[in-house]
């Protein structure tokens, strides 16, 4: 124990490395250092560490998961950003290449929520890292209803991470207008970070998780995302809006370019709700605007006179 705190404490994680690979002792009292009162001493064991989960050494991480699982969760809720964040690190190349299980995925839930309560972006960033990079567990009902209680927070941040692992379980359980609803909360924040991991959330959505009862729903992203590209302070944010604008344009003339009459009931729901700009929108994707024009010589008097003004026609008297 005292020659690997000694080697940690100079900084000679290789050396660790060469004897760590043939003595599974070394790894065991290097997490044991995990639990060392010293801030410093914390850091470099996690270091250490990290550099022999490098290794893809199976019997190393078997060692750590078996005895160290349980230090890494006591880490996360250190105090010291420093500590927490390389914690993440070392978890991440933990369970590189291998599923975490259910009992696991439960207890690392528990211990990230309150790093998603701090006032710290960057560790924000990291841990929606970790659980993009996770393989999941088939989920029970347990897992389900935890992943329920994330997403229907009051906290943007907290309702980023339920909307990660809800997506990672691979299905969406028939609530896809319950995720579309969660992106747009997080695309209408006035935190840029928010606003590009609900673009992240969408693109991924558009590529692997669309359905036809969600349609309806992505007609209302097109005012937000044309909103991120006129009024996002970060260039790369409105260029990001642009592309998945593009993509949800695609995804709608897909969808309704073969349906008209499906699309005009659409368009006479928007338009009931007083969504003029979002019917119109559907209109020019799926063909111009002769199904506007349509829906306004049905009922010219009862029209909503932004429609008039939008196509152009005098306005009923």
């Amino acid at each position: 124990m005292d020659q690997i705190r000694e080697l940690v404490m100079s900084w000679r994680a290789m050396d660790i490395i060469d004897i760590a690979n043939g003595d599974e002792y070394v790894v065991t009292s290097l997490l044991n250092l995990l639990e060392d009162e010293d801030t410093a001493t914390r850091l470099r064991a996690l270091t250490a560490l990290a550099e022999l989960l490098k290794e893809q050494n199976g019997r190393i991480k078997s060692t750590v998961l078996r005895n160290g699982f349980n230090r890494l969760m006591v880490l996360l809720r250190d105090e010291d950003s420093r500590i927490v964040s390389r914690t993440i690190e070392v978890l991440l190349r933990l369970f590189d290449g291998i599923q975490i299980d259910e009992f696991r995925l439960l207890a690392l839930i528990d211990a990230v929520v309150p790093i998603m309560e701090r006032d710290d972006t960057f560790l924000h960033l990291l841990v929606l890292d970790l659980f993009g990079e996770l393989q999941m567990p088939p989920l029970s009902w347990k897992s389900r209803e935890r992943i329920n209680e994330l997403l229907s927070s009051d906290n943007l941040y907290i309702r980023a991470l339920g909307m990660r692992l809800f997506l990672n379980s691979g299905s969406l359980d028939g609530k896809g207008r319950e995720v579309l609803e969660c992106i747009s909360h997080l695309m209408r924040s006035d935190n840029v970070l928010l606003v590009e991991t609900g673009l992240d959330f969408l693109e991924e959505v558009l590529a692997f998780h669309m359905s036809p009862d969600m349609m309806k729903s992505l007609v209302g992203f097109l005012p937000i995302l044309k909103d991120i590209e006129n009024r996002a302070e970060n260039v790369l944010i409105r260029s990001r809006a642009s592309n998945v604008r593009t993509e949800v344009e695609k995804a709608l003339f897909s969808h309704y370019g073969s349906k008209k009459d499906e699309a005009l009931e659409v368009m006479r729901e928007l338009l009931l709700k007083g969504r003029v700009e979002d019917a119109l929108n559907l209109a020019l994707i799926i063909g111009g605007t002769a199904l506007l024009i349509k829906l306004w010589e049905e009922d010219p008097e009862g029209a909503d006179p932004r429609l008039a003004d939008l196509l152009g026609f005098p306005k009923t008297q």
